[in-house]
């Protein structure tokens, strides 16, 4: 049986907007999340800067790091050659937080296994490769292209103290890292070193750590010292040796002098001139130094520039030039055999102490001297040191019977100083010599052989009657035995009686008298040859008379001796002490 159909229904569709705010949510989060994420890089995303190198040893796309006291706060992302082809450049990314220490005064440089006057350094990029660091600057300019070095700055992070530059036509360089000494303490460091083809010239920047800046003012003088330094000049042999860093690559020296007024403090970036060494350095004058001209008709050998200049045992100047011609002076030379001599004469030598206020004028000194000069002040090459024959001038204004040497007031526009000859030990020698041909000229070989046959003579007759007298003692002993004994016969007296007539009758008996008087006439005629009228006595007279001025010539060199034992050996050319006032 069949059921009856149903009707059918249609089926109805309700349309609802769930479907759609279901698929839509998730791209719009994913968007938002997107967004969120960009600005987030965005926001901590680090500056992009270029490095400039010569060339890209050791250097990795996203491996090389980019450091700062040893911390990764970068990373090398580009290499690429520069447009000059000159060299490469590097773009590095780095942190944010290091964005603010890209300043113009940044500096970067690259790290590597290194060997220098500082030692070992950069042993650990032996594993971990070659990287890049960078010390802050404290400049307000923002920069994003910097230069990289091959060595590090000497200055370290939040190091304090001055950079001055110096400049000056050096013989030799020291090279980056080099000590600055004052007074051989180390007080800064060598940061760069660089020579000018074109004026010749070597370029230094050097800093001085904090406090040290305060020795050096606009007076500092700088003086390249290389090294052990040993001089053997006029004053002897002197050895100067630096520390050890400055004895391995050299150093750069300096100090202040304090007698000179006005003086300020220096500031970064002041410029200073820089001498090949320490005696270059005192060659140059100073704002009051005198100069005088002293001419000499002996021998100059042995007397340098530089040479002291004294005055009773004080040193005063130096020698300045020798010879010191004006102009064609020099053609007359061997005319008038006189050589000028430039003196320099410092008057903070003769001051003795530290305080400015009791410091004199230059115009003060001159009238010093010139008062000195009238009172006959002169001056004299001596010896400095006999061993190495140099020589010195010595001021003296002791009274003395040598020539004065004084041919015009002035030469060159500077005054004339009296000189005197004669006292320096080459003229000594010249006098022994002198003295030497005198003796060897006189004829006392001659008198002294005469004398000596007369004596010999006169020996060998008080000889002869030694014997005769021995041959009568003996006689008169037997006729005083003869006498004693009266027992004995009258022959052996008559016997006795006859030998001594025999005795008496003998010639040569008769002849001694006659012999001794012609051997004492003989001995009176020799004698008469060194009386005081005799030439022999006038010469040997003379001759000691020659000893006795050369004596009083060595008067001065005894006197010197006497005051300074240690002259003949000892360096005479030290830097007189400076006594420090309160």
């Amino acid at each position: 049986m069949n059921k009856p159909e149903e009707p059918h229904h249609l089926a109805k569709v309700r349309q609802t907007n769930a479907l759609i705010s279901t698929v839509w949510i998730i791209p719009v989060l994913a968007a938002i999340i997107g967004i969120w994420l960009l600005i987030q890089n965005y926001r901590e995303k680090g500056p992009e800067i270029t490095l400039l190198l010569d060339n890209a040893e050791g250097i990795e796309v996203n491996t090389t790091a980019v450091r700062i006291l040893s911390v990764d706060v970068g990373r090398i992302t580009k290499v690429r050659l520069r447009q000059d082809q000159k060299g490469v450049a590097l773009t590095a990314r780095l942190n944010k937080d290091v964005e603010d220490l890209m300043r113009e005064d940044t500096q970067f440089w690259i790290v590597k296994p290194r060997i220098d006057q500082n030692g070992i350094t950069g042993l650990n990029t032996l594993v971990s490769g070659s990287y890049i660091a960078f010390s802050p600057g404290k400049s307000e300019v923002e920069k994003s292209t910097f230069e990289v070095s091959d060595l590090p700055p000497v200055t370290a992070i939040g190091q304090n103290g001055i950079r001055v530059y110096l400049s000056g036509k050096n013989t030799k360089m020291l090279s980056v890292g080099s000590p600055v000494l004052f007074e051989n303490h180390t007080v800064g460091t060598v940061e760069s070193a660089k020579f000018d083809p074109k004026t010749q010239m070597v370029n230094y920047s050097i800093f001085i750590q904090s406090p040290n800046e305060s020795l050096i003012t606009s007076a500092s003088l700088f003086w390249l010292d290389s090294g052990v330094s040993i001089r053997t000049d006029g004053s002897g042999i002197s050895v100067n040796a630096p520390p050890l860093p400055a004895l391995l690559s050299g150093a750069i020296s300096f100090f202040t002098p304090k007698f000179i007024d006005n003086q300020t403090p220096v500031t970064n970036g002041d410029q200073f001139k820089i001498y090949n060494d320490r005696r270059e350095l005192e060659s140059q004058p100073s704002p009051r130094t005198l100069y005088y001209v002293a001419f000499f008709n002996q021998s100059v050998r042995g007397l340098e520039i530089g040479a002291p200049i004294e005055y009773k045992g004080i040193k005063i100047g130096t020698v300045a030039d020798v010879p010191y011609f004006d102009g064609s002076d020099g053609f007359n030379l061997l005319k008038n055999g006189k050589i000028p001599v430039r003196l320099r004469l410092e008057p903070y030598l003769l001051e003795t102490n530290n305080r400015r206020e009791l410091h004199q004028s230059k115009e003060y000194w001159e009238n010093e001297i010139q008062a000195a000069l009238n009172r006959g002040l002169t001056a004299s090459i001596v010896s400095n040191n006999m061993i190495l024959g140099s020589k010195m001038i010595e001021l003296s204004d002791e009274k003395s019977d040598l020539p004065i040497l004084k041919p015009v007031n002035e030469y060159h526009g500077h005054t004339v100083i009296a000189s005197r000859s004669g006292s320096s030990l080459d003229d000594l020698q010249a006098q022994v010599g002198k003295l030497l041909e005198k003796f060897n000229a006189l004829p006392l070989e001659k008198t002294i052989g005469s004398l000596n046959a007369d004596l010999a003579e006169l020996k060998n007759t008080l000889k002869s009657a030694q014997t005769m007298l021995a041959s009568t003692q003996q006689t008169m002993q037997n006729v005083n035995q003869a006498v004693i004994t009266g027992d004995k016969t009258l022959k052996s007296a008559n016997n006795a009686m006859n030998s001594v007539n025999k005795l008496i009758n003998n010639p040569s008996i008769q002849q001694m008298p006659a012999e001794l008087n012609q051997t004492l006439r003989d001995l009176r005629e020799t004698l008469k040859g060194v009386s005081p009228q005799s030439p022999v006595y006038q010469e040997v007279q003379t001759t000691l008379q020659s000893i006795d001025r050369t004596l009083k010539d060595v008067k001065p060199v005894i006197k010197t001796l006497k005051e300074k034992p240690n002259s003949l050996i000892f360096n005479h050319n030290i830097q007189d002490p400076n006594p420090k006032g309160q």
